[in-house]
């Protein structure tokens, strides 16, 4: 018999797809083929590509947070230096692939932040959730006195991802790592390292 295939699989497989062509480029006809499933076998579960859209957000958030959770929570590891190994764990993720897909929330959020109002929330959703995980880890660091005093930590939780989301679209376009590892050089060697005291 046929294996019959669950939602779990058009959702991995539409998620590498969106990934390595973009949304727009990426027909329904294309997933299910790639999949291969039914072509009812979509809309069995989707009621539009919009709420697929929804779904592959959802997937590639809760994949990144199977990966970085435990290095938020690595008490063994200095909260700034959680931050540092956080990011050079995504950098190697998306250097596997030459740098050619980036991060499906920068990706999207270029794509169809105007395109759908559920699709932009989510994203927004996605990035806040990121920026507390951040801002609390950077919290500790400042009471610790590793960071300054006066700094800012949410905004300087939200300056990262979008220093690090800028990086990742210089690295698609260059296909070279190289902007990525000029992030970690300049945030973690240079403007928070570590500050002794007089």
């Amino acid at each position: 018999m046929k294996r019959i295939h669950n939602k779990e699989d058009i959702i991995q497989v539409g998620l590498d797809l969106v990934l390595s062509r973009g949304f727009n480029a990426t027909g329904v006809e294309a997933i299910l083929k790639q999949a291969n499933v039914p072509k009812g076998s979509f809309y069995n579960f989707f009621s539009s590509k919009e709420e697929f859209g929804l779904a592959i957000i959802d997937k590639f958030v809760a994949g990144r947070a199977e990966v970085l959770s435990p290095i938020f929570s690595d008490e063994s590891i200095p909260p700034l230096e959680r931050v540092k190994k956080s990011f050079d764990t995504m950098i190697a993720i998306f250097g596997s692939d030459d740098c050619s897909k980036g991060c499906l929330i920068g990706n999207l959020g270029q794509e169809m932040a105007d395109q759908f109002e559920n699709v932009r929330q989510r994203l927004n959703q996605a990035l806040q959730s990121w920026t507390k995980e951040l801002s609390k880890l950077l919290l500790q660091a400042q009471k610790e006195n590793t960071i300054p005093a006066d700094t800012n930590v949410d905004m300087l939780a939200e300056n990262l991802i979008s220093s690090f989301q800028g990086a990742l679209l210089l690295s698609k376009i260059k296909k070279s790592p190289e902007p990525l590892r000029n992030f970690i050089h300049l945030y973690f060697d240079i403007f928070l390292a570590q500050r002794t005291e007089n």
